[in-house]
């Protein structure tokens, strides 16, 4: 059936702007981390703490969130987060201390936990399969778009103004949004000026339209040995991918002494380089072979593998000897885990039980989140002891290896397939 209307892709592009702003967030402790510890008379491994606070409460929620997604629907629960974006930024703006900034990004943590969720799950209800792929790549290829912007943007903003007006910055940018998210956004059950026929091009092509669940239906994902390596794969992508988003400004000042702005310059190549990879490959070419007739599972999981196989070059950045190595370096390991990511993020769309593609895509960004948690942590204590980023930056290369072996083994030649998992229990 040819495609008919675009009223799916203007919902994908508000659930791209979305997690645009949510990573713009986020990145800004990042972005200010120098000028924080100076201020605050912070070391390394005590930076590491401010640094990781946000993914504590982060962690703590998807598992709620993902479930509250599958209940209430995205629109809904959104509008309360989106206002809360606004709030947490205002008050890391004002913070006098560290335990007011530490409270204010665990209120962020909290208030951004169903962002990646729902996007998963609206992706699933609003798109076929034979465009799950671009439309994924869309609303993850906002983090890496995010990153890239957010770093010179919020670097210059800070370099003129303090670290403070950049979080006022933020607030401003997510007020905006969540008035845009008010007006505009629905779930396609809801939305009443889809036409017709753009609605029957989305429904018998895959699409999972007021996939509604709660705790029951969980059930089966729990019990299933695929969902849970999944997760953990998962989880070693993100392990790798947040610590180069948190660390890699500090990196970059503390082993080559450049100055905040210039670091903001660097930084912006690799998001730059992912962004574009993303989209490309982890999107467009993924959707364009299933077209083609390949196997779509074959497809999704070489793209998957050798994107996370692509990651390890991260190993190398560590002992660059120069700024512009450890860009060239890091630029390649971020396009291998943004190729891997769109993928990675279509999974629980495609294989999670009935009404639970929230709650599923919750724990497996619950396990993403706590490695990440610990990754921030570990990376700064390691750099603290050992004096550079070479061992932290080595351990990444062996976390990403058990994140390939453990996709491989999840989607293995002939075990999965696309149409039975949207309509029946896993069973492994």
């Amino acid at each position: 059936m040819a495609p008919r209307g675009r009223i799916r892709w203007a919902m994908g592009g508000l659930l791209a702007t979305g997690i645009f702003v949510n990573f713009l967030d986020r990145t800004a402790l990042s972005v200010a981390s120098s000028s924080i510890a100076h201020d605050f008379g912070l070391d390394l491994g005590q930076l590491g703490v401010v640094l990781s606070a946000f993914t504590w409460s982060y962690c703590l929620v998807q598992l709620p969130a993902g479930l509250l997604v599958d209940l209430l629907g995205v629109s809904r629960l959104t509008r309360i987060a989106a206002a809360l974006w606004t709030v947490a930024g205002l008050l890391t703006a004002v913070a006098g201390g560290v335990g007011p900034l530490i409270a204010a990004r665990l209120l962020l943590g909290v208030a951004e936990g169903p962002s990646m969720v729902g996007a998963s799950k609206a992706t699933a209800a609003w798109f076929p399969l034979s465009e799950r792929g671009t439309a994924t790549a869309m609303f993850d290829g906002a983090t890496k778009l995010a990153n890239m912007v957010a770093f010179p943007v919020l670097a210059f903003v800070m370099s003129e103004w303090g670290w403070r007006a950049g979080f006022v910055f933020t607030a401003v940018v997510s007020a905006l949004f969540t008035a845009v998210w008010w007006w505009g956004y629905r779930d396609p059950s809801d939305y009443r000026s889809l036409r017709p026929a753009e609605r029957a091009f989305i429904l018998e092509g895959g699409a999972r339209d007021a996939d509604r669940g709660g705790a029951r239906q969980f059930r089966p994902a729990l019990r299933s040995a695929r969902i849970w390596l999944l997760c953990c794969g998962f989880a070693c992508y993100g392990y790798t991918i947040n610590i180069v988003l948190t660390w890699m400004p500090e990196f970059l000042q503390r082993e080559f002494h450049v100055r905040l702005l210039q670091s903001g310059i660097y930084a912006m190549i690799p998001w730059a380089v992912a962004t574009v990879a993303e989209l490309l490959v982890g999107g467009l070419l993924v959707d364009w072979l299933v077209r083609r007739g390949r196997d779509a599972w074959t497809v999704r999981r070489t793209v998957l593998t050798c994107g996370l196989a692509l990651g390890a070059t991260i190993g190398a950045a560590g002992s660059a000897g120069s700024p512009a190595m450890a860009v060239v370096w890091m630029s390649l390991s971020l396009a291998g885990l943004a190729i891997a990511a769109p993928v990675a993020w279509g999974l629980p769309g495609l294989l999670a039980p009935p009404g639970t593609v929230g709650a599923v895509s919750g724990l497996m960004n619950f396990l993403n989140t706590a490695a990440t948690a610990g990754g921030v942590l570990l990376t700064g204590w390691l750099a603290q002891v050992t004096g550079s980023f070479a061992t932290p930056f080595l351990f990444a290369v062996a976390v990403l290896a058990v994140g390939v072996a453990l996709y491989w083994a999840a989607l293995r030649q002939g075990a999965v397939a696309d149409a039975g998992p949207a309509r029946q229990p896993l069973r492994v």
